[in-house]
């Protein structure tokens, strides 16, 4: 991946080949059909040894022709026949066939293109014993044997075909596995995230053996130069550090998290979280101002136009009772202050567009960003754009500036980038066809990064980039992010291969696309990734590949989380944020069909008993070793050309806040903490510090 070299735990191609072998081989009576052969000449098999295994050998294609080989050959075979006085031994030893194959990544994804088998030509030998005739019995009974032979390796070929052993490489295929149906959002999705992917076979000379390589490149580009990234690295990793991380909840796994508990009330879910994180020293948490909750109702009428609202109008506006509950509002206030009292760190979403979350008509139907024309569900009213950004405005000031002494983090809208592929699906998470407009996705930022600046000029803003989408709206939103969020879920539909070392990987690839855009500097936080865990116990030995891809095991969990933190670190991660504690097994609730198959079951609590799942613990143990102490740690691997201070966070310095500065030469340093007044409150740093990378 990106140039870096990763080991798979088990080699699928060919796990999957010999998987098939044995059912086909089971499946022709090779010792019938060789003694109906040889009875021909008066014979029977008396011992019958064929081979158990099919070995997959991988080699290069010197002609250039193909970019993989695939050898298939067999192990030699062991047949006695007697009668008619003899006794014949038959050897048949190199059985097999090479294949050699292309690939091709485009707008559909990955295109396979295998070419015309090559069949090796097997050794067959008889060795005949007993009386005189048995001798020149021996061509006859080779010249058999040959002719079985040769069918059984055009049956064996031909199976192979209907395996489709083209379709075996497909689960390096990420974008391929989100379910996309639609070939024109097919080929958006990988035209919006632009990456690499090759199959092929390369020696390695340091292990003597030519390996079956996945060649793998996350974001290569921009959206218009897709190869803009190449031969571009984001700078040496000098200080693998944590700087702040836990669960990323939103609404429906925090407030009505625990959802097997119906008798909770939503305090009793949101202690029983905190206490659990309290307990295992993770502080850090995304949370969710819902915005149908708090707005009760939406303003529906003609020519509603956000230019008209105001800041100075927000309050006005709260005073209606019709429109807003208080009682939610107050819930939040709830949840900020527990959060304070335990020494918490969250960050906030607000303004999330899921299509159960906008405010609803006085007819109790929720609004859509839609043309009249669009087919919405009945329960859904469509509304101009206008009338949309309108009530989000005034949803949005009113938020921030209730939360802003709790907040310092501010994540705008969710997974927003990603609003066109959800809204063309009907079975996705968004309602509206205005969403397929990359216009109105960037008002709708626009309108809750001004509330943001407005309401609370030192807090930061952060996206949870969605891979769909991606790189349009990094280079449309990168100067309005003062930390880059992302989402990943590599094991989403399957549970092999564990991808959890993938996340340094994107990680990097992340890094390195700001380093091309000019923003080499920005934070990079992961948001939300998880790993499904059904099953308590691990795969029983006997499972079949097919299966074994969708045996979610909680072992497994852990494993992907363990290297999803620790790649993630090492390759320069300041946030990381698992979603979730809770998940919602059978609820499903948020939308997505069949895309969240699995995805359901990646909480880290046993639905029904409350008990912790075996990732758990070792999470929060890995999170607070590799998580940031509160000192000055200069860096001396890597020499900046300025000094730079950059932005703080968490911000304000509630309970602690971390500060980042580079400086070019060793020389003396003055920190000074200033109030919003300019009165001097601390100096944190007063002398001679070394050259580099600073934090404290």
């Amino acid at each position: 991946m990106n140039g870096h070299k990763h080991n798979m735990e088990e080699d699928y191609l060919d796990r999957g080949i010999q998987e098939w072998y044995d059912i086909f081989a089971d499946s022709l009576d090779l010792a019938a059909m060789m003694d109906s052969m040889v009875q021909e000449e008066g014979l029977s098999i008396t011992e019958f040894s064929r081979p158990e295994d099919i070995t997959v050998i991988y080699a290069e294609d010197s002609s250039g022709e193909y970019e993989f080989v695939i050898g298939l050959s067999l192990d030699n075979w062991v047949v006695v026949a007697e009668g008619a006085g003899c006794i014949f031994d038959i050897g048949i030893s190199g059985i097999g066939a090479m294949i050699g194959g292309t690939s091709e990544f485009g707008s559909t994804g990955l295109d396979v293109t295998l070419g015309e088998p090559m069949i090796l030509d097997p050794e067959v030998t008889v060795d005949g014993s007993g009386a005189f005739w048995c001798g020149a019995m021996e061509s006859t009974v080779q010249e058999g044997v040959e002719e079985i032979i040769d069918a059984f390796t055009d049956t064996l070929l031909a199976g192979l075909d209907e395996l489709g052993l083209d379709s075996m490489f497909v689960f390096g295929d990420l974008l391929g596995a989100l379910g996309i149906e639609d070939e024109e959002l097919l080929a958006a999705a990988f035209s919006s995230f632009p990456m690499d992917l090759a199959i092929v076979t390369e020696s390695d000379p340091e292990e003597n053996v030519v390996q079956l390589i996945y060649d793998m490149n996350f974001l290569t580009g921009t959206s218009t130069d897709p190869q803009a990234f190449v031969g571009i690295e984001p700078d040496p990793v000098t200080d693998s550090q944590l700087e702040i991380g836990g669960f990323s909840y939103l609404y429906w796994q925090l407030q009505r998290g625990f959802h097997w508990h119906e008798e909770w009330d939503d305090t009793q879910r949101v202690n029983a979280a905190f206490d659990i994180m309290e307990s295992l020293s993770i502080n850090g948490f995304r949370m969710e101002t819902f915005w149908g909750r708090v707005q009760s109702q939406a303003y529906i009428e003609e020519g509603l136009d956000p230019a008209d609202v105001t800041p100075e109008m927000i309050d006005d506006f709260l005073a209606d009772p019709e429109h807003w509950d208080d009682s939610e509002f107050a819930a939040i206030f709830d949840i900020l202050d527990n959060s304070a009292a335990r020494g918490f760190t969250p960050f906030m979403a607000i303004g999330v567009g899921h299509e159960d979350r906008p405010p609803k008509n006085a007819d109790g139907l929720r609004i859509a960003p839609a043309s009249p024309e669009w087919g919405l569900p009945e329960n859904f009213v469509a509304v101009p754009a206008e009338t949309y950004l309108y009530n989000l405005k005034i949803y949005a000031h009113a938020t921030v500036r209730k939360y802003a002494d709790y907040v310092d983090v501010w994540q705008p809208e969710n997974e927003l980038n990603a609003a066109a592929f959800a809204a063309a699906d009907p079975e996705w998470w968004r309602k509206g066809d205005y969403w397929l407009d990359r216009g109105f996705r960037n008002q709708v930022m626009g309108v809750l990064v001004e509330a943001i600046r407005t309401e609370d000029p030192t807090g930061l803003i952060i996206h949870d980039l969605h891979m769909l989408g991606f790189m349009e709206a990094l280079e449309d939103w990168v100067e309005d992010l003062d930390i880059i969020g992302f989402n990943y879920y590599p094991n989403q539909a399957w549970a092999l291969p564990n991808m959890g070392f993938s996340m340094g990987e994107y990680v990097w690839a992340v890094r390195r696309a700001l380093a091309g855009l000019g923003h080499a500097g920005k934070p990079v936080w992961l948001i939300e990734s998880g790993f499904p865990a059904i099953e308590l116990e691990d795969p029983p030995d006997s499972i079949s590949l097919e299966e074994d891809m969708i045996y979610f095991s909680e072992n497994r969990q852990d494993k992907y989380i363990s290297d999803a933190l620790n790649s993630a670190v090492e390759n320069g991660i300041n946030g990381f944020f698992y979603f979730s504690l809770t998940a919602e097994e059978d609820e499903n609730v948020g939308g997505g069909g069949a895309l969240n198959t699995y995805m359901r079951f990646s909480g880290l609590i046993r639905k029904d008993t409350d008990e912790q799942k075996a990732a758990l613990v070792p999470f929060a143990d890995l999170y607070n070793e590799l998580v940031m102490e509160v000192g000055i740690e200069p860096s001396e691997l890597t020499v900046p050309q300025d000094y730079v201070l950059y932005q703080n966070y968490p911000n304000p310095f509630n309970p602690t806040t971390t500060i980042r500065f580079s400086i070019e030469t060793q020389s003396d340093v003055f920190l000074h903490i200033y109030d919003i007044k300019g009165r001097l409150v601390e100096t944190l740093v007063a002398g001679e510090l070394l050259s580099g990378d600073h934090a404290m």
